[in-house]
């Protein structure tokens, strides 16, 4: 199954700290660089922080929100086609090599959707979605449920269309914090 251009979103949480923030983004930015992933919708609050713009096809959105309901489809109102690569801002830590085996995974394996695990427990996010109805599906439990909760949702409507991918990145599933994995940011 051949892949198009991936386009990762990033949802970006609020986050009081903009120098925090700027870290964040510029470490996702490298990593989905480094990863292959050069077609990058940044959304979320992001007034206050520095933004590197090291993505070649960088878009940033700034969104503010109370709630995370709806989210999607003021990240995807950018023109985003699939495939796309949907990642949490609130977990930012991930190496690019993980990045890059999940577009692997998309790419060799006939799933539609692909899920990354650590220790055989899939979790919600990054995920990647190869099809505009899947896609469509997945904003629409976004109208009606907060952002993790419709991405999990998604995931056990589309359980048969789902391939998990064990990879070994000890910050999977990590939250941003000023502590776990927060080390990855400040090399």
């Amino acid at each position: 199954m051949g892949i198009s251009m991936v386009t990762a979103i990033v949802v970006i949480p609020p986050v009081n700290d903009g120098e925090l923030l700027g870290k964040v983004i510029g470490y996702m930015e490298r990593s989905l660089t480094k990863a292959g992933l050069n077609n990058v919708v940044f959304c979320g609050p992001l007034k206050g922080a520095r933004i590197p713009g090291l993505v070649a096809l960088a878009t940033y959105v700034d969104y503010n929100y109370v709630s995370s309901r709806g989210l999607l489809k003021a990240c995807i109102e950018v023109n985003v086609k699939p495939p796309i690569m949907l990642i949490r801002g609130s977990q930012p830590y991930l190496s690019p090599e993980t990045y890059a085996e999940a577009l692997w995974a998309l790419s060799s394996f006939n799933r539609p959707i692909v899920v990354l695990s650590r220790g055989g427990r899939g979790l919600s996010t990054p995920i990647l979605v190869s099809s505009s109805k899947l896609v469509s599906r997945l904003v629409w439990l976004n109208s009606r449920f907060k952002l993790a909760s419709a991405m999990v949702r998604f995931l056990i409507e589309h359980k048969r269309d789902v391939l998990l991918v064990e990879v070994k990145d000890e910050c999977l599933g990590v939250r941003l914090s000023p502590s776990a994995c927060l080390s990855r940011i400040n090399d």
